[in-house]
């Protein structure tokens, strides 16, 4: 059983990497160095690549998958447990995938009000965010994987760190490899998080010319994504001390303060606005798919789901009214996420190696 996509709808491999790049280089990119660094500290570096080599084997797993059987895991479930368990499997995705975009929306809507927009409503950002994602998502898979090319700007704003070299405190790097493998281990654990997203390629996959021809490229966004994040750890170490860091709620945009231009008084506006870039390639991506997965269920148009599963998420949005809120959502978005990654796909590809055997005698 193969899932046929018309070649129209579909996007070249290459364009593996930027979806890989956009869902990692999201909202959470913002806070993803205060917890690891109060583990690890200066050695965090070495808890991203041992995190990062962790993620590339579950790529490898998931491609597995996929190129066996050449469909998407919506189809794959139905194949795999029968019809009634693996609808239901679908239906904990796509409640996953809503939950991620509830967390990604009030998070940004969280920056803009502490940043730029104290007096801003939640209801009235999270309003006009869902109906321009709503006109996004409307539009196609291929003109959402080209809103997440706009996520490679940021990476050019990014860039402007470089110029906080002045405030750069080398010292803060030594001594070197000083931690314990215990330690390494539990910012490891927290840097998954910030890796959460690869998932996404499990139902983008029949969408993929020559699908098979897509994994070195979810393998070079993965390397690409891993250098981005070991430069932002790095310079967050020379930037601010541990004890500094427990006390800062986005060190990454905490560092725009520290960039002057003679014609831009306060920069950390563009740095908090711009994160917007960083928003919709996740949440249209997310809502995509848990549009796809209701249309296979209930045998609906993904149109006429749009507005239902966007209506769910301005509801829950508006329900979270404090940042308390908002760290209870990342708390179970995180342990799904560590289930789904290390728990879930591993156990897949396992299962399927073992029914294979059984199968052939």
């Amino acid at each position: 059983m193969t899932v046929n996509i018309k070649e129209r709808y579909t996007i070249s491999p290459s364009f593996t990497f930027i979806i890989i790049h956009a869902m990692l280089f999201g909202i959470n990119f913002v806070l993803m160095t205060v917890k690891p660094i109060q583990f690890a500290g200066q050695d965090t570096w070495v808890a991203v690549l041992f995190c990062s080599a962790a993620i590339h084997l579950v790529v490898f797993m998931m491609y597995s998958l996929l190129n066996r059987h050449q469909m998407d895991l919506i189809s794959l479930h139905i194949l795999l447990f029968g019809k009634w368990i693996g609808l239901m499997l679908n239906l904990l995705f796509a409640f996953y995938f809503l939950l991620v975009t509830v967390y990604q929306v009030r998070l940004f809507i969280e920056v803009i009000q502490v940043w730029v927009f104290p007096e801003m409503k939640t209801w009235s950002m999270a309003l006009v965010l869902l109906v321009i994602a709503y006109y996004i998502i409307s539009s196609g898979f291929r003109v959402i994987v080209g809103i997440c090319t706009f996520s490679l700007l940021n990476t050019v704003l990014f860039a402007t760190i470089f110029f906080m070299i002045p405030y750069f405190h080398f010292n803060n790097l030594l001594p070197a490899m000083s931690h314990s493998p215990h330690d390494i281990f539990k910012a490891s654990k927290e840097l998954t998080t910030s890796y959460m997203g690869i998932e996404i390629l499990l139902f983008c996959y029949p969408f993929i010319k020559t699908a098979k021809k897509s994994q070195k490229w979810a393998h070079w966004g993965l390397i690409s994504m891993t250098s981005l994040y070991i430069i932002e750890v790095v310079f967050a170490i020379i930037t601010f001390k541990p004890e500094q860091l427990a006390h800062e709620v986005w060190p990454a945009l905490t560092k725009y303060k520290f960039i002057q231009f003679p014609f831009v008084e306060r920069f950390e506006f563009i740095g908090a606005s711009a994160t917007v870039l960083r928003l919709f390639p996740v949440i249209c991506l997310c809502i995509w798919v848990t549009s796809r997965i209701m249309k296979f269920t209930f045998s609906i148009r993904q149109v006429t789901a749009l507005p239902f599963l966007l209506g769910f998420v301005f509801i829950a949005i508006c329900l979270i009214t404090n940042r308390i809120g908002v760290d209870v959502v990342q708390s179970w978005i995180r342990l799904s996420g560590i289930t789904i990654i290390f728990g879930y796909i591993p156990f897949l590809y396992l299962f399927d190696i073992l029914r294979a055997k059984v199968k052939m005698k």
